[in-house]
């Protein structure tokens, strides 16, 4: 039972007597039978159950009662409810009050299929046009110093350089940038996350005077910089085998790890990474003399081919994306779509020590900007709340605040 006391069957009595169609079952009950309704002591109630059927003046205090004994989620609700009460549309009512629930709307996860469609971004057919970039770690402590990994990748042929950092500030960043720029010049574009490693000002600055288009991503979609992303779980799963004896040992193995990714079949270029951005396959210390007369062959061909193997490699990418973008979206819907000055709550993005109870959304904050592909940026409104005053999020990251 939920609430058993007299009072409130009194209550309950009064106002159906109060509610004109509730009267009126109570009427036609006096003089034969109606349905399963039945009345006991001028009370009415429903079905062989025995529920308590509930006027519409009291539907959303029992639901209330109900919901704040600990926040249950829909069908715990109906359970409860049905075993003593009968309320006319119980679900479209349970789902209009859970919505307007504030700590629910902050604290549970979004249900049934995710928001968004995938939007791969454009591939340009050169190499060394887009990179994209990020950190990785932090690491076992060395003695060097190094903790954290930076990671580049051309978004065109995969080729990927690994650094061993000992910090992800701007200016390690820029520093090992300029490593990378002796050797390949500039990319064309950057894309990386929001991390202050690259929202900082000398990242900004390097950026600007190299006349490179940077572009980050949104805040909590790491599926906007996939080419990372996918990589350093490779990385790490490398690295631990590598160094199982003494792991503070991990930075000594980068190297071997950059060539063995870059020399290694990707299916995305349908070739290596190496070959596809030197036009000949890595030469490694075991490779034979006949191996080489092979490859000087290969070298001749490819001069002769160039472009239209980088056709070839740009339309397997376009193939895989599509494959991909139509597997992906099979399991999503169709995103919410908010206007400037709506009220939303927004994904947590960070969590840490002792952050697991913490609530997974936060807010109420406005939308003050609609961007592409369902970004919004948003503003806090109460600057008491948690969360930071600015910021940008995506339609599967968000819900809309009761109003």
């Amino acid at each position: 039972m939920i609430v058993t006391v007299n009072t409130l069957q009194n209550q309950i009595k009064l106002a159906q007597q109060s509610d004109d169609g509730l009267k009126a079952v109570c009427e036609v009950l006096k003089h034969g039978s109606f349905s399963d309704y039945w009345l006991d002591n001028g009370v009415l109630y429903k079905g062989e159950s025995k529920q308590l059927v509930i006027p519409k003046s009291l539907e959303k205090e029992i639901i209330k009662q109900v919901h704040s004994k600990g926040h249950f989620s829909m069908k715990k609700m109906k359970e409860i409810i049905k075993q003593d009460y009968y309320i006319q549309d119980l679900d479209k009512k349970l789902q209009e009050f859970v919505v307007s629930c504030i700590p629910c709307l902050l604290a549970t996860k979004k249900a049934g299929k995710q928001e968004g469609y995938l939007n791969p971004i454009d591939k340009e057919g050169t190499p060394l046009h887009t990179l994209h970039i990020d950190h990785l770690g932090p690491m076992t402590d060395t003695k060097k110093l190094y903790n954290h990994i930076l990671t580049i990748v051309d978004g065109f042929t995969k080729f990927t350089w690994i650094f061993p950092t000992k910090s992800t500030t701007s200016k390690e960043t820029v520093d090992k940038l300029k490593i990378h720029q002796q050797h390949y010049g500039n990319p064309v574009r950057i894309i990386s996350d929001r991390g202050t490693a690259f929202t900082g000002g000398e990242f900004q600055e390097y950026c600007k005077e190299e006349n490179i288009q940077h572009v980050t991503i949104t805040t909590g979609v790491p599926r906007g910089n996939g080419q990372v992303e996918r990589l350093h779980r490779t990385i790490i799963a490398v690295l631990t085998k590598l160094c199982l004896e003494n792991p503070s040992l991990w930075y000594r193995h980068v190297s071997r790890v950059q060539r063995a990714i870059n020399s290694t079949y990707q299916r995305s270029i349908n070739t290596t990474p190496f070959h596809l951005m030197v036009g000949i396959s890595m030469r490694c210390k075991e490779d034979l003399q006949i191996l080489e007369l092979l490859k000087q062959e290969e070298i001749d061909q490819y001069e002769e081919n160039r472009e239209e193997i980088r056709i070839k490699a740009k339309q397997q990418i376009l193939q895989v994306q599509d494959e991909n973008k139509k597997t992906y979206n099979e399991k999503r819907k169709p995103s919410t779509q908010y206007k400037e000055g709506d009220l939303v709550a927004i994904k947590r993005t960070q969590f840490g020590t002792g952050m697991k109870l913490k609530p997974k959304y936060l807010g109420p904050y406005r939308v003050s900007k609609v961007k592409r592909n369902d970004r919004y940026d948003v503003e806090k409104l109460e600057s008491a709340t948690e969360g930071p005053n600015k910021t940008s999020s995506s339609a599967d990251q968000m819900k809309p605040w009761p109003q």
